[in-house]
C-alpha cells in the first residue's frame, strides 16, 4: 500500500495548490475579446454620434425662441415676427414710432435682441430640416396670425403652436 504525501491529500508527490483547476484557455479569452471588439465597433457610433443631440438642441432652441418672441410682443406691445425656414429662423419686430410701435409697419425691420445684445436668430445643424417654412406673427396679446394650430417638423420631432393662444409645446 502506498503512502500519501502530506503535501497533497489527493495526488502523491504533488504540492498543494498545483492540481488541475478550472479556467479559461487563451483561445477562449481571445474569442471573448474579439466578440466584444466587434460589438463595440458596431454599437460605438450610436453612443458617440452627436446628430441626435444637435437635433434635439435645435428643437429646444426654436421652441424657446418662439416663446420668447411671444413674451417680447406682450411686453413691448409691438408685433413680433418669427420667420422659420428649412435651415434656420430669424426674429424681428415692428419699427418704433414716437415711443410706440408703428401699426402700419409690415416690414418688421428691427431685430429682436437677446439679453446679450445679439439678434435672436438660429441656424439648424447640418442634416436637420425644419418644415414647413412659415412666418408667425405674435400680437400684443400673445396671439398668432395663424388660422389653425401649426405643427412644425424639426427632423423627426415636432413643435405644436396653438393658433389662438400662441402656446408652444414639444410632445
Amino acid at each position: 500500500m502506498r503512502r500519501r504525501s502530506a503535501l497533497s491529500p489527493g495526488l502523491p508527490n504533488e504540492p498543494r495548490g498545483f492540481g488541475r483547476h478550472g479556467g479559461y484557455t487563451i483561445i477562449e479569452l481571445v474569442l471573448v475579446i474579439l466578440i466584444i471588439a466587434i460589438l463595440g465597433a458596431a454599437a460605438g457610433p450610436r453612443f458617440f454620434g452627436k446628430n441626435t443631440f444637435e437635433e434635439r438642441a435645435y428643437l429646444d432652441e426654436l421652441a424657446s425662441s418662439l416663446r420668447y418672441a411671444q413674451k417680447i410682443a406682450v411686453a413691448s406691445g409691438c408685433r413680433v415676427r418669427v420667420d422659420i425656414a428649412g435651415g434656420g429662423y430669424a426674429t424681428t419686430q415692428q419699427s418704433p414710432l414716437t415711443g410706440h410701435c408703428d401699426p402700419a409697419d409690415a416690414s418688421f425691420p428691427v431685430p429682436v435682441l437677446l439679453s446679450t445684445g445679439q439678434a435672436m436668430t438660429g441656424t439648424a445643424p447640418s442634416g436637420v430640416v425644419t418644415a414647413p417654412a412659415i412666418a408667425i406673427v405674435y400680437d400684443a396679446l400673445g396671439r398668432t396670425n395663424l388660422s389653425a394650430n401649426q405643427t412644425l417638423s424639426v427632423g423627426p420631432r415636432t413643435i405644436i403652436i396653438q393658433a389662438e393662444s400662441g402656446l408652444v409645446t414639444t410632445p
